[in-house]
């Protein structure tokens, strides 16, 4: 038997809740929550993982690191899971995209599939070691969407999704990726999730970034793509300024910061960083409107790689079984 399984990749918006240490609860009493945020999961670029009894993997070194890792945690399935091959295709990790939520995921879920086992997504995701902070990536692996990601509040709990809503057919999204992986992850991003922030600037923009959610939230569910467009753009900014000493600035370097702002000039308002980047995304109200925006952005930015237009992924992950 073998296990095809194409995973989405996503966009992260920016976290519904500032981190803020050594407070379990605010003055008035309520549970401090942590992380959130909003995202949505995209249709390319996309995860590959095939999964099967054949030999000739091709030694795809985070993939095989997750197969060891389930093996590991589950050794009544070792012997089973150390016959099967593995073979997987995916983006550059570090990029903006959760790509290791998605190569994770899949590996799992194609590899208990292999073994006709049928395990929960939130399962395979402690497997994996995913969901540690963002639920965008797992349930989205499963439901797909735009996902309203509500936080938890305990470091040990799974992120719960609030609200799943889906983006009208017509609407398309631009990527502008970078050359280079974003240093934002490991040692780095736990340091700025530590650092001391005041509980009065904490709250004050946790509550700006609610109010944005529910401005987005209303947008989507009216179909206004204008409004939606201004209103992520401010979500997102907003979401960044609590890291901007950490960074230098609302976004994860300066020159993000100029694809950014001239890709607004040009008339495009739903641009922002995905998670801490490279990758740049920019909403566009319809096929002619992404094309547009991919020509000028060519032309504009000869050091990105080349711009993809994608859409929302409204199903999550695909399994294909064959004997």
């Amino acid at each position: 038997m073998t296990v095809r399984i194409v995973a989405p990749c996503r966009l992260h918006f920016g976290l519904l809740y500032v981190p803020i240490v050594g407070f379990d609860h605010w003055p008035d009493g309520r549970p401090v929550r942590k992380f959130g945020g909003l995202g949505v999961m995209i249709d390319e670029p996309n995860v590959l993982v095939e999964i099967g009894s054949r030999s000739g993997g091709n030694a795809h070194a985070r993939a095989s690191a997750f197969l060891q890792a389930i093996a590991t945690q589950r050794p009544e399935y070792r012997d089973r899971i150390e016959r099967l091959s593995i073979w997987a295709e995916s983006p550059a990790e570090h990029t903006g995209l959760g790509v290791g939520t998605a190569l994770g995921m899949a590996v799992a879920r194609a590899t208990f599939t292999a073994l006709h086992l049928e395990l929960p997504y939130r399962e395979l995701a402690q497997l994996v070691g995913r969901g540690l902070r963002s639920g965008i990536g797992i349930h989205g692996f499963e439901s797909g969407g735009f996902l309203f990601d509500e936080g938890k509040l305990h470091d040990c709990d799974l992120p719960t999704i609030r609200e799943r809503l889906t983006l009208p057919a017509n609407w398309r999204i631009v990527l502008l990726p970078s050359q280079a992986s974003s240093t934002w992850h490991g040692d780095r991003e736990r340091s700025a999730f530590h650092r001391h922030r005041s509980v009065s600037e904490v709250q004050a923009t946790t509550e700006r970034l609610h109010s944005l959610a529910e401005q987005v939230r209303s947008a989507l569910r009216a179909n206004d793509f204008d409004a939606f467009s201004q209103t992520i753009s401010e979500f997102n900014r907003v979401a960044g300024e609590p890291f901007a000493r950490d960074q230098g600035g609302t976004y994860a370097s300066a020159a993000i910061g100029d694809v950014i702002q001239t890709v607004r000039e040009w008339g495009h308002v739903g641009v922002g960083q995905s998670s801490w980047g490279p990758t740049v995304f920019a909403f566009a109200e319809n096929d002619a409107d992404a094309a547009r925006l991919c020509e000028r952005a060519k032309l504009q930015f000869a050091h990105l790689s080349e711009p993809i237009v994608t859409r929302a992924n409204d199903t999550g992950a695909t399994t294909i079984s064959s004997y």
